[in-house]
């Protein structure tokens, strides 16, 4: 995997960097929304080879393509 594949693939979505300690990250180009948040997406990830972070965006998008239920966070209340 090449960082041209990789931009390629996930660069509409991702900026992609190499790390400065070393590795590499990705930065969504648009923040997830906390609804998102809430199922695992994330804004960011990392991976110390380009096909590790290939393999982490694969499961980004593969989380980000299936449906999702709304559960409340809390019960809703009912004043009587």
């Amino acid at each position: 995997m090449t960082l041209a594949e990789l931009t390629r693939l996930y660069g509409r979505t991702w900026a992609i960097a190499e790390g400065i300690g070393g590795g590499w990250y990705a930065v969504r180009r648009a923040d997830m929304s906390a609804y998102g948040l809430e199922h695992g997406l994330s804004n960011i990830r990392c991976g110390a080879t380009l096909p590790e972070l290939a393999r982490r965006l694969d499961t980004e998008t593969r989380l980000e393509n299936q449906p999702w239920r709304h559960v409340p966070l809390r019960a809703a209340r009912h004043n009587t």
